[in-house]
C-alpha cells in the first residue's frame, strides 16, 4: 500500500516513534530487577502496539483496525497487566525478578539480538517502502528480547512477562505485513492471550503456594 510523499513522511515519522518506544519498553523490561517493573515495561509495549494500529487506521481507513487498536489499548495495555499485578500482590513476585545475569550484561546481550533482529530480517525480507517499514525488523528484535526475558529470569511471572512480549511482537509483526488481521482473527487471538495470562497466574500462585517461593529453579527438585 502506497501513500502520496507529503503524507507518508509524517505517518512513517510517527510509526517510527512509536516502534522505538515498542522496542524501549521491552528492553526497558528485560532489565528491571522487580516484576512490578517488567509489567509496566510491558504496559507501555503494549500501549505503543495500540498506538501503530491506530496509527495504520488513520491511514488506511480500515474500521476494522481502529477497532483491534480499541481491543490491544483495552486488553493487552490495561487488563492483562493489571491481572499479572493482581497476581504479584498475592505472592512474593512482586519484589525481585531474580536473574541469570546482570542488567549491565543483560543490556549488552539484548543489543546484539536487537542487531540480529534487524540484519537477518533485512537479509530475508529487504527493505520495504511503506509507512511500517521499521516495524517488522523490530518485532523480530522484540521477540527475541522476550525469549530472552524469558530463560534469564527465575521469577515464574517475569518469565510470563518475556511470553506476552513476544504474542505482541508476533501481532507487531502481523500488522506490518498485512495492514491488519481480519477483526474475527484479532478477537481470537486477544482472548486466547487473556486466557493464557489467566491460567499462568493461577499456575504462578500453586508454585509460590508449593515452593513458598516463585523460583522456577526450585522445579527442578520436583521428584516424580
Amino acid at each position: 500500500m502506497s501513500f502520496p510523499l507529503g503524507e507518508w513522511l509524517p505517518v512513517s515519522s510517527a510509526v517510527n516513534l512509536l516502534a522505538g518506544l515498542f522496542l524501549l519498553s521491552a528492553l526497558s523490561a528485560v532489565i528491571q530487577r522487580r516484576v512490578a517493573g517488567a509489567i509496566l515495561g510491558y504496559a507501555w509495549n503494549s500501549r505503543a502496539l495500540a498506538a501503530i494500529a491506530a496509527v495504520v487506521a488513520s491511514s488506511t481507513g480500515e474500521r476494522h483496525i481502529w477497532i483491534a487498536a480499541a481491543l490491544v489499548l483495552a486488553t493487552k495495555g490495561i487488563l492483562i497487566p493489571r491481572l499479572l499485578r493482581r497476581t504479584a500482590v498475592r505472592g512474593r513476585a512482586r519484589e525481585e525478578a531474580e536473574s541469570f545475569v546482570g542488567a549491565t550484561t543483560a543490556m549488552l546481550l539484548c543489543g546484539v539480538l536487537v542487531v540480529i533482529g534487524f540484519t537477518q530480517t533485512r537479509a530475508l525480507f529487504g527493505a520495504s517502502r511503506t509507512i511500517l517499514a521499521s516495524c517488522l525488523p523490530i518485532s523480530v528484535a522484540t521477540a527475541l528480547v522476550g525469549l530472552f526475558q524469558m530463560v534469564s529470569h527465575r521469577a515464574a511471572l517475569a518469565q510470563v512477562v518475556g511470553l506476552v512480549l513476544i504474542e505482541n511482537a508476533i501481532f507487531l509483526a502481523a500488522i506490518s505485513l498485512t495492514y491488519g488481521m481480519p477483526l474475527v482473527v484479532e478477537m481470537g487471538v486477544l482472548l486466547d492471550v487473556m486466557v493464557g495470562v489467566a491460567l499462568l497466574g493461577f499456575f504462578v500462585a500453586r508454585i509460590e503456594e508449593s515452593f513458598d517461593s516463585a523460583d522456577t529453579s526450585l522445579l527442578t527438585s520436583l521428584k516424580g
